[in-house]
């Protein structure tokens, strides 16, 4: 693979507007991401109805909890991968 390839992931991503239904994405990766910078390239690039919550970046505060696949983790701190689904996270 030469430095001009471009890699690509593809996500789901829950929506609660209007009609709440998942949207899905994919989004060009530049090494390896983690969902957060995946989340603002959608909203910056793609959809501007994404919404998500952030502050430190560092997986101290934990304002960027969500389910991925499933689990409750810090999107900060997750790699995005190929198929992933992201949720709110209910719990806070």
């Amino acid at each position: 693979m030469t430095g001009n390839d471009e890699i690509a992931v593809q996500i789901r991503v829950w929506q609660e507007t209007g009609e709440s239904a998942y949207r899905e994405y994919v989004i060009p990766v530049d090494g390896e991401m983690n969902v957060l910078n995946v989340l603002e390239y959608v909203h910056e690039h793609l959809d501007p109805a994404v919404s998500y919550k952030s502050s430190c970046r560092r997986g101290v505060c934990g304002a960027c909890a969500m389910a991925i696949n499933g689990k409750r983790r810090l999107a900060c701190e997750t790699v995005a991968e190929d198929g992933m689904t992201i949720n709110p996270f209910e719990g806070a």
